[in-house]
């Protein structure tokens, strides 16, 4: 029995070479399974490499400071003409999910700063941004609203009631306008109105927010520098 199955082995591997010869198979030419493959293994790699080292588009997320200036109207708004200044500034991030068109997030932090013999003048915007980021190559225009916290110190050495600390929330739209000028440098330009309401958290009871002139209206036109984050 033992034999009868070797025999049988035997006749089908000579059947199995004698099928191969007569298709014009070459033992010597044929390719063993096992270099077959390493090689296609090889080949997956360095195609993987290859996409590895491709380069990648850049995502827009940046950090931009600039100059702000700030024309204020509202209730609040004629008892701080006095207090112009060009001290004013902005800095922040803004990023958007992918490198075209997209969403849009940030932050901005917006300074208002007066030092003067009459007194000394801050107003700190502490602001997040949400909006939509349009890629218009080689420019990019961005949309959306502003929301978040404003901080003013007044201190008004020649008069009392004009001496007091006010916190309030500010909200409002704003577009701006992003040039690359270089692959990680862009120069920009931004507008926003923005409306801010205050209640008075240090006073002698009788400042401009205490007597009900707490709204303060802001266009700002920002322009300056962004670097690739």
């Amino acid at each position: 029995m033992k034999t009868k199955k070797l025999v049988i082995a035997a006749i089908l591997s000579l059947f199995m070479l004698g099928s191969a010869f007569a298709d014009g198979a070459d033992p010597k030419t044929v390719t063993p399974a096992w270099v077959t493959e390493k090689q296609l293994a090889q080949q997956a790699q360095a195609q993987e490499q290859a996409q590895a080292e491709a380069p990648q588009p850049k995502s827009f997320n940046l950090f931009f400071i600039g100059y702000d200036y700030p024309i204020l109207s509202g209730p609040l708004g004629p008892h701080l003409t006095g207090w112009n200044s060009p001290i004013n500034f902005s800095l922040g991030v803004e990023s958007s999910n992918t490198s075209g068109s997209s969403f849009l997030s940030g932050l901005e932090l917006e300074f208002f700063l007066t030092f003067n013999d009459q007194g000394t003048r801050m107003q700190m915007n502490d602001m997040i941004m949400l909006g939509y980021s349009f890629d218009l190559k080689p420019v990019r225009f961005n949309v959306g609203a502003r929301l978040g916290l404003s901080l003013l110190d007044v201190t008004d050495d020649s008069s009392a009631n004009d001496t007091y600390t006010a916190i309030g929330g500010i909200v409002g739209p704003e577009a701006s306008l992003y040039a690359e000028v270089a692959p990680d440098f862009w120069l920009w330009v931004r507008g926003r109105y923005s409306m801010a309401y205050y209640i008075s958290l240090v006073s002698n009871g009788a400042c401009p927010i205490d007597s009900g002139d707490n709204t303060l209206n802001c266009v700002s036109l920002e322009a300056g520098l962004a670097f690739r984050m």
